[in-house]
Parts: C-alpha cells; structure tokens; sequence
C-alpha cells in the first residue's frame, strides 16, 4: 500500500511540475485594480527616507506604475523602465501625461540601461530582482547609472511562503532570500542601510533596522562609493 501510495505522490509531483507557470511569462498587469501594500510601504519608505525635492528618481520594474506616482510626491523627476509589454502599455494611458514629473517611460531588456553613468540620483527597484535571473547583473547596472545609491525590497524567505523543497511557494519568484543570504549578495556592492518591513501580509506594518520574526521584506538602500562617481 505504501509504495502505491508514494508512487501516486510521485506522479501528482511530476504532473505539478510539467505544469508549473513559466516565471517568465508573468505580468503585473494581473494585479490592475489592487496595489501590493508592502509595495506601497517600500516606496514610501524610499520617498521619505531616499528621495530628496531636487531628486531625478528612476523606478525599475514599475509594474502598475503606483510607485512613481508615490515617489513623484517630493522628487523633481521620475522615470520608470520595465520589461512587460502589458504594463507598459497599461501605463501609457493612466499616467504618461497625467503626472507632470513622469519624465520618461520605456521598455527594456532587463539588464541594459540606455543612460550614461550617475545620470539618477537615486533608482528603485521594488519587488522585482525576485524575478530577474542574473541579479548580480542588474544590481551592477542599476548602481551605475545612480549618483547616491539604489533601493532595493524583495519579500523576506519565511517558511510559511517557502515549499519542502526551499523554492517559493510564489511560482513567478525565481528564488526568494533570507537576510544573511541577501546581504551576502548586496554588501559586496557597497555600504548597506538595512530597512525591514514587519507585519501581516494586509498589514498595519511597522519598521525596523534589525530582522524581526515577523519581517516581510528585506529592503537595503546601497550607498554608491564616492569612488565610482
């Protein structure tokens, strides 16, 4: 009985597994008609903590568009590139014109910045390296075009989101990270400024400079070396 039993497992496993979503294949635009409240606790927190009134802010990934209208709040210009066809065009008609510091909007291919070194003061990049393979990658080429640094939130590994097998339970996250793996990755950039958001996923939310057992997200802001301005 019990071998019949595993190998039914087995085959409901293999059958999970053909069919998983393509991580690839996903689109904020799902998401129209909802905003993401620990998305919306990130920008705020770069708004107020990052962002200054003389700021030119680039959001990478700007999904519905939510953040640059929260980041355009205090800066004095935003732009905002993505990979999604959907949201871009999405974002053509609710904010391009609507919001006079939104200075640029494009597509792009996920690593290659069409602007030249320092050209931002600060860049965002909010729930979104989750989805990016070569993060390494994008972390390098956001830092390059900034002036100050780049601010990064992406969801805190927790073992009620995590499957057996440790890959998110999110089946559009590529990986998720625990703190110490996270800032093994980004303090090799640059000195860090660690921000965690604490919470129910629905919140009220709080925040806090050291991981709590309830930490949502890991959300560091890199400071750019002085050296590579």
């Amino acid at each position: 009985m019990r071998m019949i039993l595993n190998r039914i497992k087995n085959r409901i496993f293999a059958n999970i597994i053909k069919h998983k979503p393509n991580p690839k294949g996903y689109s904020t635009i799902v998401g129209v008609g909802s905003v993401v409240p620990c998305q919306v606790e990130a920008y705020f927190l770069a708004l107020n903590k990052y962002v200054d009134e003389s700021a030119s802010i680039l959001d990478v990934g700007f999904g519905l568009g939510y953040g640059l209208n929260i980041l355009a709040i205090k800066a004095k210009e935003v732009s905002g590139v993505d990979v999604d066809k959907k949201v871009y065009e999405y974002c053509q008609g609710t904010i391009v014109g609507k919001n006079p510091k939104l200075v640029y909007l494009s597509l792009y291919d996920g690593y290659s910045l069409n602007f030249p070194d320092n050209y931002f003061d600060v860049v965002t990049c909010v729930d979104t390296i989750e989805h990016v393979e070569d993060y390494n990658r994008l972390i390098k080429e956001i830092l390059r075009v900034s002036k100050k640094g780049v601010f990064l939130s992406t969801p805190n590994r927790r073992p009620e989101y995590t499957n057996a097998d440790g890959t998110p339970k999110n089946h559009w996250h590529l990986r998720e990270w625990s703190f110490d793996e996270f800032n093994e990755i980004v303090r090799r950039y640059g000195r860090v400024d660690w921000n965690f958001l604490n919470g129910p996923f629905e919140g009220p939310f709080t925040w806090s400079k050291t991981l709590k057992e309830n930490s949502l997200t890991l959300s560091p802001f890199i400071l750019k070396d002085n050296n590579d301005q």
